[in-house]
């Protein structure tokens, strides 16, 4: 087995929660962690299956860790006793935010997403509380109606940050696809 780290796919987060006008107020960096069905997503791709690329990014609130088999689903937007924690916590990925390079001294393809959550998006349905704690954000496939991920091809989790209906979230995501022996 090659347990060479450059034959690894690894992909990274960059969460910033911003004011309005785009002032930065915390950062997270994080590594990424592919799901199962992510694994899926690329084998569908060789088979031809997959008519659908990865369109959709979504946050939630639970940030523990994904542990194998790595067969999370979806993220969390309930509370324990299933009551709604966040609302609108899907965005559109658009085509043209996706970038690909070619990293030919590294023997890498680099994947460049970004997303925002905008403001009075991933919010609380709670009157009392507006405050979301978000922990944990994912890339995939887009159901139909778009309220959520069909398919989560990665996941990432961070140390909460709060967001509020004033605040917008910017996602910048790298993931390096290696080549070579």
């Amino acid at each position: 087995m090659n347990t060479n780290k450059r034959n690894l796919i690894e992909g990274r987060l960059h969460v910033v929660l911003r004011k309005p006008g785009g002032a930065p107020i915390m950062e997270r960096h994080v590594s990424n962690t592919v799901m199962r069905s992510g694994a899926e997503l690329v084998a569908a791709l060789f088979r031809g299956e997959l008519s659908t690329p990865i369109n959709g990014m979504a946050v939630g609130i639970d940030n523990t860790p994904a542990t194998p088999p790595y067969e999370i689903t979806a993220l969390t937007t309930t509370h324990p006793d299933g009551s709604p924690a966040i609302q609108q916590a899907t965005v559109v990925i658009q085509p043209e935010v996706i970038r690909t390079d070619v990293l030919t001294d590294l023997l890498k393809v680099r994947v460049t997403v970004r997303a925002v959550i905008p403001e009075n998006h991933a919010t609380s349905p709670d009157g009392n509380d507006p405050r979301v704690m978000l922990g944990e954000a994912a890339l995939g496939v887009l159901e139909e109606g778009g309220e959520s991920l069909a398919r989560i091809y990665n996941r990432v989790v961070f140390e909460p940050i709060p967001k509020t209906p004033d605040h917008e979230v910017a996602l910048y995501w790298e993931v390096d696809f290696p080549y070579g022996p």
